[in-house]
């Protein structure tokens, strides 16, 4: 009897014992299995899985061999004592059961919710075997093949709609060579049944000789023909690439597309091109530069090399002849008046011209000269209105022969800075222009207005656009329209005006 006992509660023990580790090891599998559902880290994830998956396949070994044995032990015993150990065996049984359907149950849940749409990495898997394509990058030699190349490849593997529209910008970086070292673009259009479809494109050559295409993404589809992909295929089959970059001696260059922008009065790096390649580079713009420009550049060194933009047009030497843009027609200006980006008259004999006095790693410093006899002489009147501040020439205009404003741009066109004068352009106060506040998706507000046009009479008010700058892309390329009752002294916002 006394035997019996000690094998009993030596069983019973063993039992407990081992079951505890076993629900201890499957609670680990089954948050080692979310956490990798969840967060993807699969190195320290798997690793612990198969050391898991090793124990409960030892487990079950030992436990088919021990309960053979036990089986055996216990027909040779008393049977109430057997009653006994297996009464409190089945008890202990019915609560691994219930730890095992709860740990079940609650990493079930968690697992399940990780696979739900951007919740975690499972999603991303599945999203990515639904959506996600991939095809061999064969066109890599941008002066070779140009961008229609590339198209080529993504559409041997996805048929995009003929008419493709931009939703955020296009860019390539490639080396001397014409080699593609990288891309990345959104597009997106309509496919024969009229339903949207979009395509995140990109590839990068340091991680894989693939492009990758991501299907079915949200995109905000306004199909502006301000933002058509067209333009950037045509001017690209003209453009000069390779002569172009050849004057800068670097590692690696960069085409940047985002549909149809407006520079405003800044004429740095602009270059018209026609249909056969013909280049008119001598801009003297008299209204606001508006065009599909694709940019030419050094990436990150746009203060060292200013970036060449390239806008394909019809009828190239039209460019020079076209007319002052009339911001209130109730304004009447002499047709003498002109509005260029460092000149204005106010009359046949008084006109203003900003001068450039020194040049500094792209970026230009300025004096303000005056002719009171129709150009036949100027005078310096300031011989530094923007304060010492570098940049380029974004507007100049007088109301009166007191009361005026300059606009200097910076960083290619991005932005720019509005200097108001009230003493006939002898000295120049910088204008505060309240920020307007829009939201970015996921990541707070920002103020896409950041380059301002200049200001115009509007009754006994004055108005002014601020447009996005080069790199704006806000709401189809909108502008904010800005008010003053103080002859632009303070200034407040008053709405968003649609691009024209």
């Amino acid at each position: 009897m006394k035997k019996y006992k000690q094998i009993t509660k030596r069983g019973l023990i063993s039992y407990i014992v081992t079951s505890l580790i076993f629900i201890t090891v499957y609670w680990i599998s089954f948050y080692e299995l979310y956490t990798l559902c969840r967060f993807g880290r699969v190195n320290n994830n798997v690793k612990v899985l198969v050391l898991c998956m090793t124990f409960f396949l030892v487990w079950l070994i030992i436990l088919i061999v021990e309960n053979i044995k036990k089986s055996q032990v216990l027909l040779e015993q008393d049977t109430d004592k057997g009653e006994f150990y297996s009464s409190c065996k089945a008890k202990w049984t019915c609560i691994i059961i219930v730890s095992i359907v709860l740990i079940t149950g609650f990493y079930g849940v968690k697992i399940y919710h990780s696979g739900i749409k951007y919740n975690g990495k499972l999603s991303w898997l599945l999203q990515d075997l639904k959506n996600k394509r991939t095809v061999k990058l064969e066109h890599d030699n941008i002066y070779n093949d140009g961008i229609e190349g590339l198209f080529k490849d993504v559409n041997q593997k996805v048929n995009m709609p003929s008419k493709l529209y931009i939703a955020n910008n296009f860019n390539l970086k490639f080396d001397h060579n014409g080699k593609i070292i990288s891309f990345d673009t959104y597009l997106y259009g309509k496919n024969d049944k009229g339903k949207l479809q979009s395509y995140l494109i990109n590839y990068d050559s340091n991680k894989s000789e693939n492009i990758t295409i991501y299907l079915n993404g949200y995109v905000n589809a306004s199909y502006s023909n301000d933002k058509l992909l067209k333009p950037l295929i045509k001017t690209m089959k003209v453009i000069p690439l390779k002569k172009t970059v050849s004057k800068w001696v670097e590692k690696q260059y960069e085409i940047l597309y985002y549909g149809k922008r407006s520079f405003g009065y800044n004429t740095q790096g602009i270059v018209y091109i026609d249909s056969k390649g013909k280049i008119n580079a001598e801009v003297n713009p008299f209204s606001e530069i508006v065009g599909y420009f694709v940019s030419v550049s050094v990436p990150g060194k746009d203060n060292i090399y200013t970036p060449v933009r390239y806008n394909l047009t019809d009828d190239l030497y039209s460019i020079k002849e076209a007319q002052p843009s009339r911001e209130n027609k109730n304004d009447k200006i002499s047709d003498e008046k002109y509005n260029s980006s460092n000149q204005f008259h106010l009359s046949k004999k008084v006109g203003y011209r900003l001068e450039i006095t020194a040049v500094a790693l792209g970026n230009r410093s300025y004096s303000l000269n005056k002719t009171t006899d129709g150009g036949t002489t100027w005078k310096t009147i300031n011989e530094d209105p923007f304060s010492g501040m570098l940049g380029s020439a974004a507007g100049i205009t007088f109301l009166n022969d007191k009361l005026g404003f300059l606009c200097l741009s910076y960083n290619g066109g991005r932005n720019g800075q509005l200097y108001r004068t009230a003493d006939g352009g002898i000295s120049y106060k910088k204008v505060d222009l309240p920020e307007v506040k829009v939201s970015l998706s996921g990541e707070g507000t920002y103020n896409p207005f950041d380059l301002p046009g200049m200001p115009y009479k509007n009754g006994k008010a004055l108005d002014i656009l601020v447009g996005q700058g080069s790199d704006g892309n806000y709401n189809g390329g909108c502008k904010a329209l800005y008010e003053s009752k103080d002859d632009g002294v303070t200034w407040n916002y008053v709405k968003e005006v649609a691009k024209n």
